[in-house]
């Protein structure tokens, strides 16, 4: 009987949930929900399994609660892992419909800072590209690469409108095999603002990316600028492994270690 129980209230609190969400799929972001008691009123149930909907609303990102206020519509932040995978396929992977739009597409001399990263002589061509990166057709980030022209002969900016990943693994037969990524805290300026439709000021991450592929070569660098409210970084942890004491050869004592 208990058990009985326990699945006829699992199953109300879904009902509630996927009323909540038709609720908010209408509403824009921002905009407050009914009261607690109007909405247990209307869906027909018990205060206790509305507030258990909305919590479970509010850990999936979809409702945020401020205190002496209310419940108001948000949207979830696209969870992205630290990892070798393209943005389009973390995208997909979550249901949402990746997009990309090319803001500008330049051949040039590589400067001092890009033939460093890329390990190439100063003034070597390269591509700079920069492309608005869309989830759903919200905007949520900006990403800007650098690659040398040689690594991707006849590229053009309608080249780029899907994964990037992709791209260079398909036409190019350069798979990205490993990375390294730095991320800063950082905050959107005006220019950023408006083409990611945010305030200026507003928090953001900013990810420093180099790629390797095959035998270590860099493949391209780039500078990610991704909205702090629409944006979550994810990371798996690993232990590091004990490094393997080093053997010495007889009578030979390690340097630094007492004689005594």
């Amino acid at each position: 009987m208990a058990n009985d129980a326990f699945g006829a209230a699992t199953g109300k609190v879904a009902h509630v949930r996927g009323r909540l969400l038709e609720l908010i799929d209408h509403g824009d972001e921002g905009v407050a929900l009914p009261s607690e008691r109007r909405l247990a009123h209307d869906l027909g149930v018990a205060r206790m399994t509305l507030r258990r909907a909305l919590d479970d609303l509010t850990t999936a990102g979809f409702v945020v609660r401020e205190h002496g206020r209310g419940n108001f519509v948000a949207r979830p932040k696209l969870v992205r892992r630290l990892a070798t995978t393209s943005l389009s396929e973390e995208m997909r992977s979550r249901g949402l419909v990746p997009g990309s739009e090319t803001l500008e597409f330049r051949r040039l001399p590589a400067g001092p800072r890009q033939a460093r990263t890329l390990r190439i002589p100063v003034h070597t061509p390269i591509v700079r590209f920069t492309r608005l990166r869309t989830a759903d057709g919200d905007p949520i980030g900006l990403e800007t690469t650098w690659v040398a022209d040689e690594v991707v002969p006849g590229l053009t900016p309608a080249d780029l409108n899907g994964s990037w990943y992709d791209l260079l693994a398909g036409r190019y037969g350069i798979p990205i095999l490993t990375g390294r990524t730095t991320i800063e805290p950082t905050l959107i300026d005006e220019q950023g603002a408006a083409l990611l439709h945010t305030e200026p000021g507003r928090p953001a991450f900013q990810l420093d990316v180099v790629t390797f592929g095959a035998n270590g070569r860099v493949v391209e660098c780039g500078t990610d600028i991704f909205r702090g409210d629409r944006f979550q970084l994810t990371a798996e942890l690993r232990p590091v492994p004990a490094p393997i004491p080093r053997r010495h050869a007889r009578g030979v004592r390690p340097a630094g270690r007492s004689t005594r």
